[in-house]
């Protein structure tokens, strides 16, 4: 099972973060002249710079505004005069228009999750901008954490908190970063640093998840391989935890092989007891397990690996897989209909028989509009590997993975959109009931 906490895909949690960190609040435009605009919303459109005020939307040639004032990095209001630590770390800072516009762009490129770009144009503006401006240090954090490279966004955020120790938004990042290193600890402080200075819902979600991690993960072994890092309950039999872990290694390399693609941060994965797991996750009884950015499965009680706790691990690493390939862009669909096919479910009668039902009886492209069906999903995911095989399955994903929406990525594979593709499926499996 593939599941997204409160934020909800990847890249909108990057976004979002990043608007929090940086985006215009209440800034002033400088102008040629000695005018000045005050806005909460502005936005480059070619040679024009467009704001927004009462009456709607204004434009101005771009050439007219000698500098932007932007408000702190994390939204925070400035100190008033005479405050300990007010100055221009704490307060405003003044942006040139060039700068202004280098860091609209990376904000546009994280919003289309083209995260090469946004860490090219964060690079540009952080190598020509005000050395304690910070909106640059978080967008290329961010678009860094994307791709997985959490040493390069690592160096980045502990430089900007060096200049800042108190930047929230840089706070949260390392928070993330420690989470993903297995340092929950630290992750812990980060966090909540982070929210006394910025509350928000998102880290109080964290922080609260951390602490029942920490809580039930407090006797916790930790084995470390080239492609995970496994933590595991003290009470999990100790060769249990290495037939896991050189079961995971060896399907590393099959499903890894098979899409083309090996994240390139080792792969946290952490064994619960039932009740454990249950109180970590928060998940309903018929869940066997969990990624969300960590495979999580509940193993205590075995004592050999069997065929369903293999099967489940294959599922949760094949989520992993497909969401570091995809860099988070992947309906959930097609996420549950890989990792079901290569922990090798099968489809039964019954499914073939439930998905000619649902398909008959609804709009086909909104079948999982009231209940999502992991039997529909394996089935429209084996009925896109019957046009073409999985290697045209692997160019989808690649294209997602650089940010295109899965309308136009289906039609640069296969040459159709979604809803063709469900109206055909469904075609298929009915003309296929009938024999």
């Amino acid at each position: 099972m593939n599941r997204r906490r409160g934020r909800g895909a990847l890249a909108a949690a990057l976004v979002a973060l990043a608007v929090a960190s940086g985006a215009a609040r209440g800034d002033r435009l400088h102008l040629d002249g000695g005018g000045m605009i005050e806005t909460d919303s502005w936005w480059f459109d070619g040679e024009m710079l467009v704001y927004a005020n009462a009456e709607g939307t204004v434009g101005i040639a771009r050439s007219l505004v000698l500098s932007i004032e932007r408000t702190p990095p994390s939204g925070r209001p400035a100190p008033a005069a005479g405050d300990e630590g007010s100055g221009p770390a704490a307060g405003s800072v003044t942006v040139p228009v060039a700068v202004a516009r280098l860091l609209q762009q990376g904000e546009d490129a994280l919003r289309l999750r083209d995260y090469e770009r946004a860490i090219d144009r964060y690079a540009r503006a952080l190598e020509v901008a005000d050395p304690e401006l910070q909106h640059p240090r978080v967008g290329s954090a961010l678009a860094l954490l994307a791709v997985g490279e959490s040493e390069r966004a690592l160096a980045i955020v502990l430089d900007g908190l060096a200049r800042d120790p108190h930047e929230p938004a840089l706070l949260e990042l390392l928070g993330d970063i420690r989470t993903r290193q297995e340092l929950v600890p630290d992750a812990l402080r980060a966090w909540r640093a982070a929210f006394e200075r910025a509350p928000s819902d998102r880290l109080r979600e964290k922080i609260e998840t951390a602490e029942r991690e920490l809580h039930a993960g407090r006797d916790y072994e930790l084995a470390m391989t080239a492609h995970f890092n496994l933590r595991y309950d003290g009470d999990v039999d100790g060769p249990l935890a290495r037939s896991v872990i050189d079961h995971l290694e060896r399907q590393y390399w099959r499903v890894a092989e098979a899409l083309d693609h090996a994240p390139q941060q080792p792969v946290p994965v952490v064994l619960y007891p039932q009740r454990e797991f249950r109180d970590v996750t928060r998940s309903p009884e018929w869940v066997g397990g969990i990624y969300d950015g960590k495979i999580r499965v509940p193993l205590g009680g075995l004592r050999r690996l069997d065929p369903r706790a293999s099967a489940l691990l294959d599922h949760e690493l094949t989520h992993a897989i497909v969401h570091a390939k995809t860099r988070g862009n992947c309906p959930r669909w097609l996420h549950e209909g890989l990792a079901q096919r290569f922990e090798g479910k099968p489809l039964t009668r019954a499914d073939h028989e439930l998905v000619a039902r649902r398909l008959a009886r609804d709009d086909p492209q909104r079948w999982d509009a009231e209940e999502f069906s992991y039997p529909l999903a394996l089935a429209l995911t084996g009925h896109l590997e019957s046009r073409g095989g999985l290697h045209r399955i692997v160019d989808l994903l690649e294209h997602l993975g650089q940010g295109t929406e899965l309308d136009v990525a289906l039609g640069q594979v296969y040459g159709l959109d979604y809803a063709r593709l469900c109206r055909e499926w469904r075609d298929a499996a009915l003309a296929s009931s009938t024999e």
